[in-house]
């Protein structure tokens, strides 16, 4: 692919093998860098330094190891430019929106006069009311404001949360361009047994067990279910060794119904990804009932996997679901507000049969964020924004 850049500086997250990020930012095979590399892209990757070999504490990313990673990869890269081997026909790409150090950039770019080109990607922070951030907007507001004066442009999963980012002075609308998750559906598609396993009447919650993900309304749909049909089982998975919450009243309220429905109600821990596929592969439906949420690679996951998505008629998800023609497939949809809409849609792809349930199509959905890299390639180009809903 030709690039009018002369290289691209990459400062990943840090891999962690129990969160999206090993996935996407891991070294040579990450969903970006694989792209780059048979693309022949010209890129250097920044590697940052590791505080904790796990995550200690925090809800997506380790509280103080996201900070120290970060800041070293900021330090690596200013040994570059004050060696001059940085120069302004070069793009830098952050995985994420918050990336502590990143001030000190545009501050050494002014002194010297050059100016390298910044983008990076918001997955949701302070902007979303949801979010585990949003109670840090005090200060975060103005942190968000200020880097997307800065930055040259801010990548957004999906054009409702480009809309937030507009409404909150987070970025302009020639700056702030939707590209999708950078997503690689063959390296799912490569880690999956070629003889699948038959399909149980089985429904997977893959979300954090946190007050954003509304764990609750997933046991209230669980209970529904169970009642009119006491063969279906509900999952929870976790990567981590015992599943974590930042409320310890949603673990109690798990144990209670665990309690109640043994067989029916299953928590598994400690899973590897090629578990967790195995899982996904083994159910009909995977369940999303999040307050906050955009895109979701879970969502992702689970159609490459050919588990039946079903998500909220909420925030961006009528977006994944819409066809070109601007039909939204509503097997993929339920009312928010109506946990019986959402059992009811349970036990419609339970009911079916199993040869019209692997019948389904669904690489519809995530065939599209297979594009993202691309996308996101020519935005550093200079070429057209992609400044409304993609072309899907």
């Amino acid at each position: 692919m030709k690039t009018n850049f002369r290289k691209l500086w990459y400062l990943p997250l840090e891999p962690r093998l129990e969160r999206y990020s090993y996935q996407l930012s891991r070294a040579v095979d990450g969903w970006l860098e694989s792209s780059w590399l048979e693309n022949n892209i010209p890129y250097e990757r920044i590697e940052g330094k590791s505080l904790n070999e796990r995550i200690k504490a925090g809800a997506v990313l380790d509280a103080t190891g996201r900070g120290y990673w970060a800041c070293a990869q900021v330090m690596r890269l200013l040994e570059l430019i004050n060696d001059n081997k940085v120069t302004s026909d070069d793009v830098i790409y952050f995985d994420d929106f918050w990336h502590p150090g990143i001030e000190a950039l545009p501050y050494a770019f002014h002194i010297l006069r050059i100016k390298p080109k910044m983008f990076t990607i918001i997955w949701a922070q302070s902007v979303d009311r949801h979010d585990f951030t949003y109670p840090m907007r005090h200060w975060m507001r103005h942190y968000e404001i200020g880097q997307g004066r800065v930055l040259d442009g801010i990548f957004v999963t999906s054009e409702a949360l480009r809309d937030l980012c507009l409404y909150a002075g987070v970025g302009t609308a020639d700056t702030v361009h939707v590209s999708g998750h950078p997503f690689s559906s063959d390296e799912i598609k490569s880690r999956c047994p070629v003889l699948l396993p038959a399909r149980k009447n089985q429904v997977m919650f893959t979300s954090r067990w946190d007050t954003e993900k509304c764990p609750w309304l997933f046991l209230d749909i669980a209970e529904l279910t169970i009642k009119k049909r006491s063969d279906i089982s509900f999952l929870i998975t976790t990567s981590t060794e015992k599943l974590k919450s930042n409320d310890p009243i949603l673990l109690d309220m798990l144990n209670r119904y665990i309690n109640k429905y043994p067989n029916n109600i299953i928590l598994k821990e400690n899973l590897t990804k090629d578990e967790y596929y195995q899982n996904l592969l083994e159910s009909k439906v995977q369940i999303n009932t999040a307050d906050q949420d955009w895109v979701s690679y879970t969502l992702l996951e689970s159609a490459v996997c050919g588990c039946h998505p079903l998500y909220p008629y909420y925030l961006s998800f009528p977006e994944v679901f819409t066809y070109k023609d601007g039909k939204i497939d509503t097997r993929f949809m339920y009312n928010k507000n109506d946990p019986y809409s959402a059992s009811e849609s349970i036990l419609k792809i339970i009911n079916m049969t199993d040869s019209k349930y692997e019948k389904i199509n669904m690489s519809w959905i995530y065939s599209k964020f297979d594009d993202s890299w691309k996308r996101m390639i020519e935005i550093f180009n200079g070429d057209k924004a992609y400044t409304k809903q993609l072309d899907w």
